[in-house]
């Protein structure tokens, strides 16, 4: 009886740590990293390789290389990972390159839909949250692109607000987003 309960409490975990969004996988690796759990952190690197492919192939994009390559990347890291061989720099060199990446493929993705972007303020403070994460990549570029994504949030609060704030927002922001995913791309 007890194996029972033992193998179902490490299906449900399993089938927990699969659902994990991905955007949580990026910031759970560093925390397994720091916290030394190498078995974990094989684990978290594996999913996250695989999350980044399957998201970079269904959605492609801009940034839809640059992801698969950090998705190889990372996927290379998994078997040192167990055996505590992964430093934290590098993995953090490789996070932050892909939470760039991942944001503004998204935020590109959303803008080449054909679509307005109102009614899509949650995922465009997504990816620019992530964007923003990630920005650190960038060392003394990262001030610049900062203050771009600062701006374009205060449209992108103004999305949820309906009327001509909205309207006004929505006019806006594609330009704004623009010239943020071109000096994504220019850096990266």
């Amino acid at each position: 009886m007890k194996k029972v309960f033992l193998v179902f409490g490490l299906l449900i975990l399993g089938l927990s740590a699969q659902s994990q969004s991905l955007d949580g996988l990026l910031d759970n690796v560093m925390s397994l990293q720091k916290k030394g759990d190498n078995a974990g952190l094989s684990s978290a690197i594996s999913q996250l390789s695989s999350g980044i492919e399957t998201e970079a192939n269904d959605t492609g994009g801009d940034f839809k290389a640059g992801l698969l390559s950090q998705a190889a990347n990372l996927s290379k890291l998994a078997p040192l990972a167990s055996s505590g061989m992964v430093k934290e720099g590098p993995l953090k060199k490789i996070i932050n390159t892909v939470k760039l990446m991942l944001g503004a493929n998204r935020i590109g993705n959303m803008l080449g839909g054909g679509s307005g972007l109102i009614g899509k303020a949650a995922a465009l403070k997504s990816g620019l949250s992530l964007m923003q994460g990630g920005s650190s990549i960038l060392g003394s570029k990262s001030g610049g692109l900062n203050d771009l994504i600062g701006g374009a949030m205060g449209n992108v609060n103004k999305l949820d607000g309906g009327g001509l704030a909205a309207k006004a927002a929505e006019k806006a922001l594609p330009s704004q987003l623009g010239g943020i995913l071109s000096m994504a791309k220019g850096i990266l």
